[in-house]
């Protein structure tokens, strides 16, 4: 079952392995090193990331860090972006296999989505994903997105 939290509410998320969309609210256009994808234009708007949590700590863990305000070394495509964007709040689903190929492709088959990085979080994708982040216009609602990721993904 897909559950939506914030970052108030991080304290009762499981230490279960399980996948995750991450929202972000890009307020102004930002231009930004993203790792060996080199220079990024990213316009204001609604970003959705969608990933996994397979290791140590499970969701708490990724998605906690994901959350936290301070600096961290930057591992992921994501830690680029997450730094000068603003988390809204997120979704999860435990399940010990990965879900985020499937609810990445759905989402980016949504009206309106927008591939803003092609491999931006999948460049070890061996699913076909064009990225595993997609964007949306301004205000775009989380709350819809738990009923289109089961519909979409044949869920």
């Amino acid at each position: 079952m897909i559950q939506m939290i914030t970052s108030n509410l991080l304290e009762v998320l499981p230490s279960s392995r399980g996948s995750y969309v991450l929202q972000l609210h890009l307020a102004q256009p930002r231009s930004v090193v993203v790792g060996r994808l080199g220079v990024v234009r990213f316009p204001a708007g609604e970003y959705f990331y969608v990933g996994s949590a397979f290791g140590q700590g499970g969701l708490r863990s990724r998605l906690s860090r994901h959350f936290r305000q301070d600096a961290k070394r930057y591992h992921w495509h994501i830690d680029h972006l997450r730094a000068v964007a603003s988390v809204c709040g997120c979704l999860f689903e435990v399940s010990d296999q990965p879900l985020e190929c499937r609810w990445s492709q759905a989402l980016a088959s949504l009206p309106s989505a927008v591939i803003p990085v092609p491999r931006f979080g999948s460049t070890d994708c061996r699913s076909g994903c064009r990225s595993h982040l997609v964007s949306f216009p301004l205000h775009f609602d989380l709350a819809v997105l738990p009923r289109a990721l089961t519909e979409v993904a044949g869920r």
